[in-house]
């Protein structure tokens, strides 16, 4: 059986979803010297652990993008939405694991 809205930010999800996704296609089509670039420019970080790639990551594609209470986080197939018991996952690039694997500070930071 289909689930149904219960409040305002189920039914917020279709937009979200499409904003979410149009950031995840924008960075998609950068290489991966111009992702580290972008992603920094969403943060100030001095440290490049996974953790702070992680976050700049999620502050990034949820950047300019209203969440309406749903939450991102990073999932072991892509980035998951959660709002109360409904959740979701939109698929990433392999460019995002291999941002998030690296160790090395962006060049142009």
């Amino acid at each position: 059986m289909a689930a149904v809205p219960h409040d305002v930010s189920d039914l917020y999800l279709a937009p979200v979803l499409l904003g979410i996704d149009a950031r995840i296609e924008k960075y998609s089509e950068l290489d991966a010297d111009a992702l580290a670039h972008e992603i920094a420019l969403e943060g100030d970080h001095g440290d490049w652990t996974r953790e702070v790639r992680e976050a700049g990551l999620l502050q990034a594609v949820s950047r300019f993008v209203e969440t309406h209470d749903w939450e991102l986080s990073l999932d072991s197939r892509g980035i998951r939405l959660t709002h109360g018991t409904h959740t979701l996952v939109l698929g990433i690039p392999p460019s995002f694991e291999a941002y998030l694997s690296s160790s090395s500070a962006p060049k142009n930071a």
